[in-house]
């Protein structure tokens, strides 16, 4: 009876990953770039494999960065040519205050994964290039931050968690690329393939390998054969870790750049409450082109960290990166 069902659970699997294969490599072919911006993780590995880019693009801060030896891996196998681009400490801090400017936020963690994105399509347009893929959109789609491994054994708020984040969903690449005059291709949010990925049950999502707990487990599956187990069962690292840009934060806290920090207040007397010297050197650039977000005209609720408007149905603020914006029930 057992082997039956481990039958049947196989031959679902089998069939999902084809159509999800197929699917997605006709996304690839309509959201096409010569340019991939590959950080070694599983998202922006699946895309190069169906790809096989022209050239890929993997960006850090450190040649220690953690990113760079999966993305070697990766652009070994399918990739015709690989960039590297390290950012030296006066780049980081110039790519940091575009990101700020761009984005309207001095949310650190928002920024410092968005400067990977910006400084890798900065890269594309100097280049004289016009376009970039990005693996942008998997995490929501299928379940890959982990913070939904919560809900492991709760697909009824597991359902209504993924739900929420797809109607809020915002890529800073998207942002940066368009005010960059730079397209950026999502082959993971293309319509079709979106619609496929929404339709498959929850439990394809999460699931259990070797006793530890998994996101985007059904991608996993599917792609193992492609890019090997220790590419689609390694460690997640957010993009900021992954690729060293986490080394600001270390500089920032140990009090460099207090001379830019002078005259930048402590954000009390704008009505925002700053967390560390981090939070206080980004609100200091946003300041240089922003007026505080408590002067914005608002119809809704209000940050309770920086008094900045919410969007409808979110937790989170995009400015300061208070989160939750509001009690979470348990």
């Amino acid at each position: 009876m057992y082997l039956l069902l481990e039958d049947k659970v196989i031959k679902e699997r089998l069939q999902i990953c084809t159509g999800l294969k197929a699917l997605l490599t006709e996304s690839v072919a309509r959201n096409y770039s010569d340019n991939l911006l590959l950080s070694g993780g599983l998202d922006s590995s699946i895309v190069s494999s169906i790809l096989h880019p022209k050239k890929t693009i993997t960006v850090a801060s450190s040649i220690k960065a953690p990113d760079l030896y999966y993305a070697r891996l990766i652009a070994h196998m399918y990739s015709k040519q690989h960039n590297e681009f390290i950012l030296s400490l006066n780049e980081l801090f110039q790519v940091i205050e575009n990101v700020i400017y761009i984005l309207k936020t001095f949310d650190p963690i928002e920024i410092r994964n968005s400067s990977v994105a910006f400084a890798a399509i900065d890269l594309v347009k100097k280049e004289g290039q016009k376009s970039i893929m990005t693996g942008d959109g998997a995490d929501e789609l299928f379940a890959g931050y982990n913070y939904l491994l919560r809900y492991f054994d709760d697909h009824v708020r597991l359902d209504d968690e993924l739900a929420r984040l797809w109607d809020l969903m915002s890529f800073s690449s998207i942002k940066i690329g368009k005010k960059l005059g730079i397209r950026v291709f999502t082959p993971f949010l293309d319509k079709q393939f979106m619609r496929f990925a929404k339709s498959l049950n929850v439990d394809t999502k999460l699931g259990l390998r070797n006793g530890k707990k998994w996101g985007k487990f059904i991608l996993r599956e599917c792609f193992e054969s492609d890019l090997g187990a220790n590419i689609v069962w390694r460690r997640k690292y957010a993009q900021e870790e992954g690729s060293g840009f986490t080394t600001v934060r270390n500089i920032l806290l140990q009090g460099c750049k207090s001379d830019a920090l002078a005259n930048g207040g402590s954000g009390r007397d704008s009505g925002v409450h700053i967390r560390d010297m981090e939070h206080l050197y980004y609100f200091h650039i946003y300041r240089k082109y922003f007026p505080p977000p408590v002067e914005e005209a608002c119809t809704g609720e209000r940050c309770p960290d920086c008094c900045a408007c919410l969007s409808d149905n979110s937790n989170y603020c995009h400015t300061c990166g208070c989160f939750p914006t509001k009690v979470l029930l348990k």
